[in-house]
């Protein structure tokens, strides 16, 4: 998981904060520790403060699952149990709702194989010599077998369905723009920005842009797509629009 430190002002601290968060760090080493300076979402978010006023302003901070105050030495312990019940895992849907912020955004990359070519034809069927043989690929207008287009638009499905909305999205629409073919040793980075939701009684119905490009950064493709996302396991925070 993503946690990101925030500490308050240090008017009046009663310990030393950074030392204290630096054991929690040394005894729950399965995580990525993080000081966001901007409006970035972490998974968790870890508020340190001083005293038992906590006073911190945390109502700007964005995260998937939790903000967690933290001010005396209990506090930390509850946080770190949390924490090792994780084994740095992100919290299963069954046990805490994804939070999703409005304009959230989620990335990735991958470089195409021979091999991933190879096994998305045999799983779909579809073996177009296009995309395996270079003569084909030559008298169609390509330099070489292109990847399939579907593959590639596979990649921004498998993202919705793993970080942003994340489990539990069903799909309601998804409208493709292919621009450019993508090769055998291309990288491409698939990014997905959560634009807007309207909300049922249910459920949220959220719209959400995909863009892939390659490692020339060039678009390959863009994505516009509707999702499910049911209030038993997601929540949005931001303003419909």
């Amino acid at each position: 998981m993503v946690i990101g430190i925030k500490y308050c002002g240090g008017c009046n601290p009663v310990y030393d904060r950074a030392k204290r968060v630096g054991k929690l760090r040394e005894t729950n080493p399965g995580h990525e520790y993080v000081t966001p300076k901007g409006d970035e979402v972490c998974d968790y978010w870890v508020v340190v403060c001083g005293c038992s006023r906590r006073c911190a302003e945390v109502k700007n901070l964005k995260a998937r699952y939790k903000v967690a105050v933290v001010w005396d030495e209990e506090s930390f312990r509850q946080m770190e149990q949390e924490l090792l019940k994780s084994n740095g895992k992100t919290p299963s849907l069954s046990q805490e709702k994804r939070m999703l912020h409005l304009h959230e955004t989620a990335a990735a990359k991958r470089t195409i194989t021979k091999e991933d070519i190879e096994m998305f034809a045999r799983l779909t069927k579809d073996e177009s010599r296009l995309h395996q043989d270079t003569q084909v690929a030559l008298k169609t207008g390509f330099d070489r077998p292109p990847a399939h287009g579907m593959f590639i638009d596979s990649l921004v499905s498998a993202l919705m369905g793993t970080s942003l909305p994340g489990s539990g999205t069903v799909y309601m629409e998804h409208n493709t723009r292919f621009i450019r073919p993508v090769f055998c040793g291309d990288t491409v980075e698939i990014t997905v920005q959560f634009v807007s939701f309207e909300e049922q009684e249910n459920c949220y119905i959220g719209l959400f842009f995909g863009t892939c490009k390659n490692q020339h950064g060039e678009r390959v493709l863009t994505v516009r797509s509707r999702q499910m996302m049911m209030k038993t396991l997601f929540a949005v925070a931001g303003e419909k629009e």
